[in-house]
Order: C-alpha cells, then structure tokens, then sequence
C-alpha cells in the first residue's frame, strides 16, 4: 500500500500554540516555528535552528492541496479540529531581512527547503545552529557533516547561481563554520542586484567529453556503485583508457562507453564503439556481473560485430550511409566484446532503449522504416503498419538468436522510446504514435486492445498529431495489452518503469489540456508539460495521473503570457520503495536557458520534491537517471554547454571539454535517514515521550539543561551519551504506555525544578546534574522490574537513586581538576533527519520586467476569425539546423506587450516575433521565408505542440532518434490555416 503522502497543516490548535505549521506521514511528525525546524519520529525530536531569525516572520502555506486534516482525539469536543486545510509547501517571509525560506515536504523523514535571496539583501546573516551535536566538520567534498554519537548528517556542498535574462550563473560557494554548533556560507562575487539562490543538492558531477560534440544518452548503475554511460562523440580526443576495446575514433561520428567509479574520480574504462561511419549509443543495461549491454544505430559497414552473432553484417542490398540497429555487450573491463550485432533490415533502423534480466537477455526498442525487418515467428505483429513502426526484440544471452521479434504500430508513425521488464520477462514499452488520416478518433490503425482505458484516440484529434502509447509483451513477445495515452493534442511517451504488482508508471511530454488526469492533482493545459502516469497491470484503468511541476517564474522575468515553462521528462527510475524519480529539460525562454532537473515523487504519484536542477552557465539537457537501491542517490546524464558551475573538485574530467560535452551528475539527500552504527534511525527521549511533544516547555528547560549545564564537564557529557545510548527503547516503551507516562512526568517534574534552579545559578549546576542522573538511572533500572509489585519497583528505585548519587558525586570531584577556562566539547545532540539543507526554489523572487513595445506592433494585422481552414503543405530540406526557431540558446528573449497581451519578444537566426498564448506572430521571417512563412503569419503548432513547446521538443528528441527530422509547422495567415513541413538533414 503506498505511503501517505507529507503535507503541511497550519496549526488550529493541535498542538504547542509557537508552532506555525505540522506535518504527519508514516510514524513522523513534523513542527514549523518561526525560527526552528522540530521533527518527531519514533518518539524522537531533532531541531535545527535560524540564528538571529526573525521571530515574527509570516509563514504562509502555499499550493493548497485537495486533502482535509481531521483530529478528533478525546471525548473534549471543543479540543476536535475539522477541516484542516493541508499545504504542499510553507514559504516564511524575511525570516532575515530580504531572505525568504521555502519549505517541502517529502515522506520518509526528509525535508528540503530553499533560501531566497532578495536582491541587495546579505546572505551572511544566514546561519544555522544544530542544537548539541558532538562536533561539525567539513568534509574533502566540502559537505557539512554533523556527527551526533554513532550517526551523522550530511549536508552538501552549496551550489549558487543568479538567474538573469542573460542566463544563470554560478557564484562560488562553500560552507563556513560560525562555531562549535553552527553554520553559515561563504560567497565569492555575485551580481547584489540580482536574486540569489544557493543549492547544495549536487555531491559530485564530472563532464565527459572533448574538443568536439559529446552527448551522453543513457545511464546505468552496477552493483559495485560504478556508473555506466553512452552517447555519442566527434571528438578525436575523446578521453578513452589504455587496454579499452577502441581508444581511437574511427568514424566522424562514434558511440562511446563509459564505466565510472561511484566517486566519479576515475573511468575504469573509457571507449568508443564504432566504425568507419556514424556510430551513437542510446540505451544501457548492465547485468549482475557488470556486463554492459548497448543499443543504439549506426551507417558503418564495418561496425564491431562477433562471429556467430545474430547478424554480423548489415542486410544485403542496404543503401549506404542507412543506418542500422545494433546491439553489443561489453565485458565488465570494457577491453572486449561478449557480442556485437547489427539488427534491422534494408531501410533505416533505430536502436533506443534495452533493458536485460538476470538471465542476460537483452529486450530492445527502437523504430524502424524496414519492410524486411528481421521478426520471429508467431510475433504478435509479423508485418509493419505504416511507414514507421516500432519494434521489439529479445536477443538470447549470447547474442546469437532472437528469441522474439515484432512490429508493434498502424498506419501512421510509431517509434518505441523506452522499455523496461518485469521479474516473468514481460517487456513493457512506450513510445509515440501518430494517426495517419481522419477521423483519428476511431484507433483503429493503431493495434489496441478490448478493456484498456485508451482503446480509441482522443476524440478531435488531428492527423500527425502524435499520442502516447504503452505496450505490455510477454516473455515470449506475445501482447498482452496495448492502449493509447494522451489527448487532443501532442503526446510523447518517454519513460517508463513497472513496480512490483505490475502497474506501469510512464512519463514523457504532453501538450493536451484533456490528458487523463485523476482527481487531487492539478489540470493539464495546452502546453508543453512533463507528465507522471500509472496504469494499473492491465491497463484498464488510471492509478494516477498527473503533471510535474516545473518552474514557472524565472528571476526577473514576466511570465504571463506562458503559463508554464515548457519541460520534458525524457527518464524515470524508482529504488526499491517504489518511490519515483523523474529527469528531464525545461526552457526557460525569459533567459533562453534550458535546464536538467530531477524530481522525486511518492509511489502514489503525491509529494513531489523541490526541483533539483543540475547545470552550470550554459544550456544543460537532462536526458536519463538511474537511482540506486534504497533511494538515497540519483545518477543524471545528459549534455551541456556549461564551461562553468557544473564540475565538481576531484572527478575524473572537472574542466569543459569545448563545443557541447556529455556529463554525469551525482544528486544526493533524497531519502537520506539518519541510522546509528548498526544501521537502523535512531530512537529518542524519554522527556520527549512522557510529556508528548518536543517542543514541551518541561523538554525545552531540559534541553537548555543540557546544553549550558552538563556540557560543560567531562562527567556531564559523559553522562549524555550514555543518555542517547539507553534513551530510544526506553521512550518507546514509555511512549506506549500511558501509565509508564505518568510515572516519568512525575520523576522528571522535580529534575525540572532542578535544571531550572542550576541554569539560574550555574554555581549550583553540579547538584541538578546529580540529582538528574542519578533520579534517571533509577528509572531505567525500575522499569525492567517492571513485572514486579508496585512496593518492590519502589525500593528498587529508592536503592538505585542512593547508588548513583554517590557515585555521580565520586566521579564529580573527580571531574574538578580540570583546568580553568578549559573549552567544552561540543554536546551530543538528538539524531537529526535527512535534511536537503537548501535546493534551488521555484519561486524566487523578481522585480517587475520592463515592458515594451515592439516598434512593428502596428504593421501586424490581428488574425481574421478562421471560418474553414486552408491547409497546404510545403516540403523544404533545411540544412542549416542552427538557424532553427527557438532553438535553446539561440534566442535573444525579453517581454513585451502584444495585442494587450504579456508575452516575450524573441529574435533567432530563423525568424523575430512575439510569442503570446495565442502563438507566435512572424515580425521579421529572415531565413522562415524559404518555409513560405511571412510577416504577420501566427505560428500555431510546431510538431502539434505550441511554438515554444513545439521547438522545444523537436530539438531534444531529433537529437536522440534521427529519424525523427520532420518538422511540421501550422500557422495562421489572416485566417487560413497552412501547414510547412521542412526536413532537417
């Protein structure tokens, strides 16, 4: 059963009246004061605290969930809360002067928040204070590490950056420790007129590249923690190792494969893949041993097979420089093949995706133009059914047989993009499919199957339009089900995972305000959006649908005119708690910047992490993850054109390579929980138990005690760690029984007296701390007679109190003869959780943008209504991809007003205009005019995508899959509708 996801509850009474907000999910409770962070699991409190925080900040909870809090505890109706609103986020403005903290809440005892920085404000004034631990220290990576008896805390190394309309910048950063107990950052020059905003979620992250263009695909993780990467390289300087199976190019284009060990420090090999043409890697798998599996294309005629392969040479009568599918499997050195083999048939052919099972089998997909393409008999789809299907293939262990083989599409265009296999073999894949004629609304074209929930296509599609699909095949490549997935508009199909009972979780990239959405989770609009999606296992019905929040106000920029900042998530992994893990790119167009971010989502699709962005300077693609086991690292790969602010000290490559280079990105503090030296969390505190909550005045006078009293002798913090040590059982029990509660309150009342006389007088400090241990000592040892009379548990507590005493008081005067002026060691501290100390926020904050507007605005004529649309078809070949609309990076961007609408006036190599919701109106077509694309034309649809959107997910996924190089252009001419097709070669 999933877990319950963390929301936050403004308090109405449930509890101490200074806490703000609370939280509760699976055993933990979670308090938000002005300045401090309290959270209480399994009876343990932890605090962390805001120095010099002001107290009176403004907490305020922010996107309203669908979900009510009831507390209905005790017979007292006038003590029952009802209708408690819920909160996915609380944001407490100017906790310091001009700096805001966003809190988020996550499940599994983690919490993430976000300092904003306002312009001009001081980010020194931050400071954060960790109330009794034994000792700070930073770490060689430059993490805070708080080390609290047999556990630690680790926080990582902060990244900064400013947002601006010329891009994102990083700022040089690292943590400083203000004292024993506290922290705070050091910072290197930075714009104070802009936003600052400092995120530490990065542990390690290397580029992998040359000279050249170096792209990285796809990930892998081994047993081992070493991590397996594939893409594609022009670079002859390519950093490949001695003794690997290629360490020299042979084509202009060639696949590569990189094995890293799990601190990115060194490659354990490095090699490239590939002939005399053009090689790309796009899909990895590892086995159990550490076998690399590799699937991909390539035009060479002398690509790497091995005798006795399925197919050691390309099929007879292949034109050349016609690409082909290959599948290859390295040994765990990388110095040799196990097997390499081509797999397709005359025509283009696309290897995407593989996944391998414990067997060694590997499963791939892809897409492919062949007729001929080589399928098993008995396939479940023995002939294609348009001009493009996808496939899916089983290739035995050795490499030398397929084990089943089939098309799986209609009439239309169809490609498999990802692929992923349960424990019994099963493959299931998702992918894009278009329709190839009206009515599209019909399906019959693509082979669905009775009972799914999308057996037919959205109603009022429009032909070419593409939607999502998943396919479920058994282990013997016969289909189980298959239905579509998406709306009215473009639908992409990108990722996909299965948990253990067989749902299918899928992301990718929608445009369809009608996409399935399931109630509790917000509506999908007409742009382009990364979706989260579950199917139950066959696929009749709709777990949970959702979109992903990405962010939507870049500093300094007016958003309006774009609902939401257009992202694709081009990869999905979960660990073994079935929480989900999302990657993928976002462009935000204010800054034509594109982004890699990661987001982490409960197994019901809920609690949904802040976004993680990985990236430098430059435009940085997100294009897969892979978590590991328990959830606590998330791999990225993707590409950059960051020569700055991505790399971190000591990886194997901490410098750009030049041009465009592939990285590997190591994010850390997801589900971190703090564990004891056996490995299991830390318990707590008996006063915590008793009294019931940690922010009791009894607990806040102990914990004071604690801190100022005996952390100042040998002999008291002696005592506290071995406090710490008995503490966890003994609350438990005392938590579960209100008797054994009672008793405690009544013991510990008079050490409270105690504790408050001492900190008033520190002089008589040695006395309460006596009486304290001693009266807890005798306690501990009453409760294991706890089966005995009530007279006999008393005088062994009386018998016991007497012995400590006296032997507290021996080991006191012992105590006496330290120096004078002697420091104190830093005290113990409650076990703290897994806190992700400070992530990128989406909410930063932004003077208004200047508005202008643009000279031309009274040379455009306003679009006529369109009455019965006009649509012509033009085909061009554009070489000079380049010159491409809104390619990332390409673009000058700044807002502007437009026919009394906010919207951003862009000028690219392709064509100047105004990007509004309604389009993008052509100023200045430049070279568009070859596309027939005139002054004052309306963009509409670019690939059934709005324009931005459109561009945007053209250029990402024509990167990966070549065969998708069509480019379909809708606009509006006064009314007629006209559609441009161009084909980028």
């Amino acid at each position: 059963m999933p877990a319950l996801p963390l929301s936050f509850e403004p308090n109405l009474g449930q509890t101490d009246p200074r806490v703000k907000f609370l939280a509760r999910s699976r055993g933990m409770t979670l308090f938000l004061t002005s300045t401090e962070t309290v959270l209480l699991t399994k009876r343990c409190a932890v605090r962390m605290r805001l120095v010099g925080a002001n107290r009176d900040a403004e907490a305020r909870g922010v996107d309203l969930l669908p979900g009510r809090h009831h507390s209905l505890i005790g017979r007292d109706l006038a003590r029952w809360r009802v209708d408690a609103p819920t909160y996915a986020r609380v944001r407490s403005r100017d906790v310091y002067p001009g700096v805001d903290v966003l809190y988020y809440g996550t499940e599994d005892r983690q919490l993430e928040y976000d300092f904003v920085v306002a312009p001009g404000a001081d980010p020194g004034v931050i400071r954060l204070a960790f109330d009794g631990v034994d000792r700070l220290r930073l770490d060689a990576a430059g993490d805070l590490v708080l080390h609290v008896g047999g556990t630690s805390l680790r926080f990582g190394k902060p990244h900064v950056y400013q947002t601006s309309p010329e891009g994102r910048r990083a700022v040089a950063a690292a943590w400083s420790l203000t004292d024993a107990r506290s922290a705070g950052f050091r910072l290197g020059a930075y714009d104070t007129r802009e936003a600052l905003v400092i995120d530490p979620t990065v542990a390690l992250a290397t580029y992998v590249g040359g000279s050249g263009t170096d792209q990285a695909f796809a990930i892998a993780l081994g047993n081992d923690g070493s991590v397996f990467v594939t893409g594609n390289t022009t670079s002859v300087n390519f950093p490949t190792t001695v003794g690997s199976l290629a360490s020299s190019a042979r084509g202009g284009v060639d696949a590569f494969v990189v094995r890293l060990d799990s601190m990115f420090a060194s490659s354990l090999y490095s090699t490239f893949i590939g002939g005399s043409g053009d090689d790309a890697g796009r899909g990895i798998a590892v086995d159990a041993l550490g076998n690399a599996y590799v699937t991909g294309f390539t035009t060479s005629p002398d690509f790497p097979t091995t005798p006795g392969s399925f197919q050691p040479t390309r099929p007879a009568g292949e034109a050349a420089g016609v690409a082909d599918a290959f599948v290859v499997k390295l040994n765990p050195q990388g110095s040799a093949l196990v097997y390499g083999t081509y797999l397709g048939g005359t025509a283009s052919d696309v290897g995407l995706a593989i996944a391998v099972d414990t067997t060694g089998t590997a499963y791939v997909t892809g897409g492919t133009l062949s007729a001929d393409f080589p399928v098993t008999l008995g396939a479940s789809q023995p002939t294609p059914g348009g001009d493009r299907d996808a496939f899916v293939a089983r290739l035995s262990s050795a490499g030398t047989a397929l084990l089943f083989s089939t098309f799986v599409g209609g009439a239309g265009t169809d490609v498999g993009n990802a692929i992923t296999i349960d424990v019994t073999g099963a493959a299931y894949v998702t992918g894009s499919t278009t329709c190839a004629a009206a009515p599209c609304s019909t399906g019959t074209d693509f082979p669905t199957t009775p009972g799914v929930s999308g057996a037919l296509r959205p109603p009022g599609e429009p032909p070419g339009v593409t939607d999502a699909f998943v396919v479920k095949l058994g282990p013997l490549g016969l289909l189980v089900y298959s239905t579509f997935l998406g709306g009215s508009g473009a639908d992409e199909g990108l990722g996909i995972v299965v948990d253990a009972g067989g749902n299918a979780i899928v992301t990718g990239g929608t445009a369809s305000a009608n996409f399935p959405s399931t109630a509790g989770f917000p509506p999908f609009i007409a742009a382009l959006q990364a979706f989260l999606t579950k199917l139950d296992p066959a696929a009749s019905s709709v777990l949970f649908s959702r979109p992903v929040p990405t962010s939507t106000t870049p500093t300094g920029q007016t958003r309006d005119a774009l609902p939401t900042v257009p992202s694709l998530a081009l990869g999905i992994s979960q660990d073994t708690g079935g929480r989900l893990y999302l990657a993928g790119s976002e462009f935000r167009g204010g800054a034509a910047q594109t982004d890699a971010f990661v987001i982490q989502f409960s197994p019901a699709g809920t609690s949904p992490t802040a976004e993680f962005f990985v990236g430098g300077t430059g435009d940085d693609f997100g294009l897969a993850l892979v978590v590991d086991a328990p959830g606590n690292n998330v791999f990225l790969t993707g590409q950059t054109s960051s020569v700055a602010g991505l790399a971190t000290a000591g990886v194997v490559q901490p410098t750009f390579g030049g041009g465009v280079d592939g990285f590997v990105a190591k994010v850390s503090g997801f589900n971190g929980g703090l564990t004891d030296e056996s490995g299991s969390t830390s318990g707590c505190f008996i006063a915590t138990a008793a009294f019931g909550s940690p922010l009791a005045r009894e607990v806040s006078v102990l914990r004071a005690f604690r801190d100022h009293i005996l952390a100042r002798s040998a002999t008291g913090r002696a005592f506290v760690r071995a406090y710490y040590r008995l503490s966890p059982a003994i609350a438990r029990v005392v938590a579960r029984h209100e008797t054994l509660r009672a008793v405690a309150r009544s013991t510990l009342h008079p050490l409270i007296v105690v504790a408050r006389i001492s900190l008033a007088s520190p002089r008589k400090a040695f006395v309460g701390f006596a009486l304290a241990w001693s009266a807890l000592v005798a306690l501990i040892v009453m409760l294991a007679f706890a089966h005995r009379s009530t007279a006999a548990r008393r005088g062994v507590f009386a018998a016991t109190f007497v012995v400590a005493l006296s032997l507290t008081v021996a080991a006191g005067l012992l105590d006496l003869d330290r120096p004078a002026g002697s420091p104190p060691a830093p005290s113990p501290a409650p076990a703290a959780p897994s806190v992700t100390a400070l992530s990128r926020s989406r909410e930063p904050r932004s003077e208004p943008a200047e508005v202008e507007v643009p000279a031309t605005r009274q040379d455009v004529p306003r679009p006529a209504a369109i009455q019965q649309p006009e649509v012509e078809h033009h085909e061009i070949d554009v070489r000079r991809v380049e010159q491409w609309l809104l390619a990332p990076g390409t673009a000058r961007v700044r807002p502007t007003v437009y026919s009394g609408q906010l919207g951003v006036q862009i000028e690219s190599g392709l064509a100047d205009g105004v990007l509004t919701t309604e389009g993008f109106t052509v100023t200045e077509p430049k070279a568009a005019a070859e596309l027939g694309i005139a002054s004052g034309d309306r963009i509409v649809s670019i690939n059934g995508y709005p324009p931005a959107g459109g561009a945007f997910a053209s250029f990402v996924l024509m990167q990966r899959d070549p065969d998708r190089n069509t480019i379909k252009i809708q606009l509006d001419r006064a009314g007629v509708r006209m559609q441009r097709s161009m084909t980028l070669r």
